[in-house]
């Protein structure tokens, strides 16, 4: 068994001062979400920019914070080469699945409806289709940080579903500048009610996030899965005939309790009946009790001859 996993997906490498690295990581990346929040508070472009601060943050903190020794192996643990092809379709169909729960719940409790389709439907279908495929590729700023290197930091730190549920909490933190200081990103209902449903969504939604990537092997699937989130969320709340835009806001779409609810129990069956695949996150060469460079100095002075 341990032979399929080491050809499916190496064990993560285990790395010089992983939490001086999660700092670093961290300190960057909210920076630079905090500055663009209050430079543009209300430019719709906001949101998107952001989407690039993770990954920028990952290549300053690999420069600056890995051992050079070190840093390929710590590229490498992002996965960027696909290994299971049907990971891109459960990367689809989990989200997909979730938004027809909540936007199911909300219809049943008559605070939205869905018109007949008329002429432009299948051009709608399509335009969602292209959008999740578009934005795949986009939403790599935010997953290469996020499930490609944070998760794995963490894992070195705690176990692999802790370190899933962190990822995803310090993700949903992430978003808090957008949320406060913006208009631009979910911008309907009262913060004080969004705000902490948001919040524990995104870390719950971490969970799904941290499983795909180490189910799959790869970062593909997690981004592709987090583009469809968006994406066909943003297509069906714009289907969608509601009482309100508030009310709505409030009971489905990323900030309903519906879909935090449908969260909870997906990452309740994920943590408890997927447990042996968040280990995968765990690295399981000797910790390294210091740098490299360091360690061989001390070793060539050691040495007798």
């Amino acid at each position: 068994m341990q032979q399929r996993r080491s050809f499916d997906e190496p064990a993560p490498p285990r790395t010089y001062r992983p939490l001086r690295q999660v700092v670093v990581y961290l300190c960057i990346t909210y920076a630079i979400t905090l500055a663009i929040a209050l430079a543009l508070p209300h430019a719709g472009i906001a949101p998107l920019l952001a989407i690039a601060a993770p990954v920028i943050a990952v290549a300053l903190t690999t420069a600056f914070a890995v051992p050079r020794g070190q840093r390929r192996a710590v590229w490498a643990t992002v996965g960027f080469h696909p290994r299971r092809g049907r990971g891109l379709l459960i990367a689809v169909l989990g989200p997909v699945a979730i938004i027809a729960v909540s936007f199911g719940v909300a219809a049943a409790f008559g605070v939205v409806r869905f018109p007949a389709p008329g002429p432009g439907f299948g051009f709608a279908i399509l335009n969602v289709i292209v959008t999740t495929i578009i934005f795949s590729v986009v939403f790599l700023g935010e997953e290469i940080g996020w499930r490609g290197f944070l998760l794995f930091r963490l894992a070195e730190l705690t176990s692999g579903r802790r370190a899933a549920v962190l990822t995803g909490a310090f993700h949903a933190i992430f978003h808090l500048p957008l949320l406060l200081l913006t208009t631009t990103y979910q911008s309907e209902g009262k913060r004080w009610i969004i705000v902490p449903m948001v919040m524990v969504t995104l870390t719950l939604a971490g969970v799904w996030y941290g499983w795909l990537r180490l189910w799959s092997g790869s970062i593909w699937p997690v981004s592709l899965s987090h583009s469809a989130f968006n994406n066909v969320g943003a297509g069906v709340a714009g289907a969608a005939i509601a009482t309100s835009p508030a009310m709505m806001a409030y009971v489905t779409t990323e900030t309903g309790v519906a879909t935090m609810i449908t969260l909870v129990l997906v990452a309740v069956y994920l943590l408890t009946r997927r447990a042996a695949d968040f280990r995968k996150a765990e690295p399981k060469d000797a910790r390294p009790t210091s740098e490299p460079s360091t360690a061989a100095r001390r070793a060539h002075t050691d040495d007798p001859r």
